[in-house]
């Protein structure tokens, strides 16, 4: 008989509970504002130019209707931007501007229930040079082996696309795009003959504003991709050669596979080798070196490209008579000193900096008056992670073949 009781007890405690959550939850439910109107407008607004941009700053009205100020303008005609700022704060950015000219801008008040204050604070803005002028007025072409090299200025780290052109059969066709939001945009487009020809460019921003088309005349220099078919490792007593991981051998960098999120064998030198390292193999062919592309490992949760054993400081040696089987420096030309590049600087890596290491390839052109060579010795001075191993996903030479 007690546990009946008990459980009624229980039950009348718990009904009584609910029943009064309920009557809390009517009691404090807030339904649509009836009175809601459009809020106060801002006052004391000043400007302040920013490249491409500018910041309108004002006081806010003490209104509780007030959720946020609305900046409607123009960037180009008949293209309309819109720009939010919360209450919070008593400023707000409009951007998108690509000419050094006057831009109007209507600032609004806005309710909770969206009701806009009814005549706007119209202002009017004069930005600094915009980063699509800074890119287009610092624009350069330059030849290069097979093709040519665009660099321009970005100081203000901005997201630009250059959009490439080649001429043929008369007229310029769209060859390639180049994403970046480094501050020293470097590209270079590749696989052209040795015959002058019209390149042309033109810069987008991430607004859809565009720079007149950049040409100029331009003679790619003479390159011929050298072969792979004889390329084999050279095992030399002083190298670092043994792979730390099954399939992680020296051949994995020219079977010609690129895989820039990873999944494929790629050359890795077990840890505990040391630093500086370095490793041999032969061409089996004279070259007169023009360039080389080195592609990293890709993929991994820590981005292998730029962290742990990917190369960021080495040296390329070649010779063309074979090498001292003792292993020894004598007789070894250096040919160039490399320092991998990451295009978005210091801090973590982007999707940029991952593209350009693991699929684009990183390029190095050979310096004028490099000999005729057919070893190759690559001399790994430091890694991205400061540690003694290495890992290199593939590697390509171009030059003439003697």
């Amino acid at each position: 008989m007690k546990k009946i009781y008990n459980s009624v007890a229980a039950f009348l405690v718990t009904v009584t509970f609910l029943l009064t959550m309920v009557q809390c939850s009517e009691e404090h439910y807030v339904g649509p504002v009836n009175n809601d109107e459009a809020p106060a407008q801002i006052s004391d607004v000043k400007v302040t130019p920013l490249n491409g941009a500018a910041r309108i700053s004002y006081n806010l009205p003490d209104d509780p209707n007030l959720r946020y100020v609305k900046a409607i303008y123009e960037i180009r005609p008949g293209v309309e931007k819109k720009s939010i700022s919360s209450l919070y704060t008593n400023s707000i950015l409009v951007d998108g501007f690509s000419d050094e000219k006057e831009y109007t801008v209507k600032l609004y008040t806005v309710s909770y229930g969206e009701k806009v204050s009814d005549n706007p604070v119209t202002v009017k803005v004069t930005p600094l040079i915009s980063p699509l002028k800074v890119a287009y007025e610092s624009f350069s072409f330059t030849e290069t082996f097979g093709g040519i090299t665009v660099r321009f200025d970005n100081n203000s780290a901005a997201s630009l696309a250059v959009i490439l052109f080649a001429d043929s059969l008369g007229g310029l066709r769209e060859v390639e795009t180049y994403y970046t939001k480094s501050i020293k945009g470097q590209y270079s487009m590749r696989g052209f003959s040795n015959e002058s020809r019209l390149f042309g460019a033109v810069i987008r921003d991430r607004w859809g504003n565009t720079s007149d088309t950049i040409t100029q005349l331009l003679t790619p220099l003479f390159e011929e991709f050298i072969p792979k078919d004889l390329f084999q490792q050279v095992s030399l007593p002083t190298d670092t050669y043994e792979a730390h991981i099954t399939n992680g051998y020296m051949y994995q960098i020219w079977d010609e596979r690129i895989a820039p999120n990873g999944g494929i064998p790629v050359f890795h030198t077990k840890p505990g080798s040391g630093m500086p390292q370095w490793f041999t193999f032969d061409m089996g062919r004279t070259v007169q070196l023009s360039r080389y592309k080195f592609w990293h490992r890709g993929g991994g949760a820590t981005n292998y490209a730029y962290a742990l054993g990917g190369p960021r400081r080495w040296e390329i040696w070649g010779r063309a008579d074979a090498p001292d089987p003792t292993g020894s420096w004598d007789g070894w030309i250096k040919l160039m000193d490399c320092e991998s590049y990451k295009p978005s600087g210091p801090g973590p890596a982007t999707t940029e900096d991952l593209n350009y290491a693991t699929n684009l390839g990183e390029d190095f052109d050979f310096p004028e008056g490099t000999p005729p060579v057919r070893y190759i010795r690559m001399k790994t001075l430091e890694t991205w992670g400061l540690v003694d191993y290495i890992y290199i996903q593939e590697v390509s030479f171009w030059g003439r073949i003697l």
